[in-house]
């Protein structure tokens, strides 16, 4: 994980193949119930990648089970808004408390479930690619959210975190998809991945 955070490369967007939709994957907010920096970070990011033509759609995708405040996707479609994209290209999914669920439930909402542009930290860019090839998804491209991320920037325990993660989403992962296939509905099981 460590090595996939520092070697990840800077990326322009006019390198991007032209794709339906950029997801940009929430990261929590502050205490206050705002969004938390990494998570306007990663909002800026995919703004500026819809304003820069790579994709007709803009997805926000995060919820927000511990603030009494509007759901995270929601804050960052705003944040959106403000900054010019219009309401007709604007998917908001703000229901999810993880990255599996960022992928059950974002999907369904978009138009294409092909030739996305999933936004989120380095760090955090091989889970979400699993995770929404996992769901359905299908042709895929990475964007860092950080692209000038330099070696030191990322606390190691985050990182150290992630790669737990990873291992612990390769088995959630199985266990909702076996849940289905005994015929348990999905809004019994999403609780195996939140």
């Amino acid at each position: 994980m460590n090595t996939w955070t520092y070697l990840w490369p800077s990326q322009r967007f006019e390198d991007l193949r032209p794709a339906s939709a950029i997801v940009c994957l929430a990261a929590g907010l502050k205490p206050d119930g705002t969004m938390g920096r990494v998570t306007e970070t990663r909002a800026r990011r995919c703004i500026a990648a819809y304003h820069a033509g790579v994709a007709p759609v803009l997805a926000f995708t995060g919820g927000n089970s511990s603030h009494d405040a509007p759901p995270t996707g929601a804050q960052m479609a705003d944040l959106a808004r403000q900054l010019g994209v219009p309401e007709q290209a604007i998917v908001v999914e703000n229901l999810s408390e993880s990255t599996l669920q960022n992928a059950l439930f974002t999907l369904p909402k978009l138009p294409h479930t092909q030739d996305l542009i999933l936004v989120t930290d380095s760090f955090h860019l091989p889970r979400s690619a699993l995770s929404f090839l996992w769901a359905g998804a299908h042709n895929i491209q990475l964007l860092a959210a950080d692209p000038d991320l330099t070696w030191g920037d990322i606390p190691q325990g985050l990182l150290i975190a992630e790669t737990v993660k990873i291992w612990a989403n390769g088995m959630r992962a199985p266990i909702y998809s076996m849940a289905g296939v005994f015929g348990i509905p999905p809004s019994a099981r999403h609780w195996i991945v939140e």
